[in-house]
C-alpha cells in the first residue's frame, strides 16, 4: 500500500495513510499521572473536522523542500514498514548532511510480538533502551500502523483491533512503555499517524485520535498528522498528484518519500 499527504489514520503491515496541515503535534508542559494511561479507561477518538472547516482541496503531500535545522542532526526510526518508508525518505533528503538509523521492521508493532513481516521482530522493550543510548538521537520517529490490524491479544485467542477494549488496552499500556522509555533523555519521538482514510468509527480514528491524546499528555512526544499529508477531510487519497505517483510498490512512491522525509524533518528541526 501507499500514500503521502494525510491527517491521522491508517495502518497495514505494508501501508497505510497519514496529515492536512503539515505540522507535528505539540507536547505539553505537563507530564501524565503516574499510572494514569491515556485512554485506557475508555477509547479515544480523532476529532472530525466540522462541515464548513473541511479541506476539500488536494492534499498538500509533504513538503517539496528540506527547510534548515536538520543538518547534522541523528534520527532514530523504529516501528514497522511504514516507518521504513518514512526512514528512506529521510535518508534521502539528508544526502549524507544527517543520520539515520533504521531499526524499523515490517510487521512489528508494539500491542503483540507477532513475526508476520520479519523473521524476528524486536523484544522492544529489551532492544530500544539500549539503542537509545548507542544513537544518542536528536529525534525518534516511532510508527506502529501495524497495531491496527487483526491480532489476538492471548495465545490461541480471536484476533481483533483495537476497537475491542481488552486490545486497546494492551496497546495504550505498551504505548506508554515505549514512549517513556524513548523520551528519557529527554529526546523528542513523533508518532506517525495513519496514512490513510479516516471513515468515523473505524480503528483508524481510534488508533489517531491515542496518538493525538498521547501527544497531549506526554512531554515531548508530538503527533504527526499523517492523513493528511495522503488525503483530505473527504477521505479522498489520491493515487497522482501533479501526474507524479503517491505510492510506490510498497507504501510510497521514490517522490513521495522523499517529499514525506522532508515534511517530518522539518516538524522536528526547523524553527518557525
Amino acid at each position: 500500500m501507499m500514500f503521502s499527504r494525510f491527517r491521522v489514520s491508517l495502518c497495514l503491515a505494508t501501508g497505510i495513510f497519514g496529515s492536512l496541515s503539515g505540522s507535528p503535534g505539540i507536547a505539553q508542559a505537563e507530564p501524565v499521572r503516574s499510572g494514569i494511561i491515556p485512554c485506557h479507561s475508555a477509547p479515544c477518538l480523532l476529532p472530525e473536522t466540522p462541515p464548513g472547516l473541511r479541506n476539500t482541496h488536494t492534499p498538500l503531500w509533504g513538503d517539496p523542500t528540506l527547510l534548515p535545522g536538520a543538518e547534522g542532526k541523528k534520527v532514530l526510526v523504529v516501528g514497522d514498514s511504514w516507518g521504513m518508508a518514512a526512514a528512506a525518505g529521510i535518508s534521502t533528503v539528508l544526502d549524507g548532511k544527517g543520520q539515520v538509523t533504521n531499526a524499523a521492521k515490517g510487521g512489528c508493532g508494539i500491542r503483540v510480538q507477532h513475526k508476520t513481516g520479519s523473521a524476528a521482530c524486536p523484544k522492544w522493550e529489551v532492544e530500544w533502551p539500549s539503542l537509545m543510548a548507542k544513537v544518542r538521537p536528536d529525534a525518534v520517529l516511532m510508527s506502529v500502523q501495524m497495531d491496527t490490524m487483526e491480532q489476538a491479544t492471548d495465545p490461541g485467542g480471536k484476533p481483533v483491533t483495537i476497537l475491542d477494549d481488552k486490545a486497546r488496552r494492551k496497546f495504550v499500556t505498551s504505548l506508554d512503555k515505549a514512549v517513556r522509555i524513548l523520551t528519557r533523555n529527554r529526546t523528542p519521538v513523533y508518532l506517525l499517524g495513519w496514512p490513510g482514510a479516516h471513515n468515523p468509527g473505524s480503528v483508524t480514528v481510534t488508533y489517531s485520535g491515542i496518538l493525538l491524546e498521547f501527544s497531549k499528555k506526554y512531554p515531548g512526544v508530538h503527533y504527526l498528522d499523517t492523513h493528511h499529508q495522503l488525503c483530505n477531510d473527504l477521505n479522498q487519497c489520491p493515487k497522482e498528484i501533479s501526474g507524479i505517483p503517491v505510492y510506490g510498490p510498497s507504501h510510497l512512491s521514490k517522490q513521495s518519500e522523499a517529499r514525506i522525509g522532508n515534511w517530518i524533518l522539518n516538524s522536528m528541526f526547523h524553527k518557525k
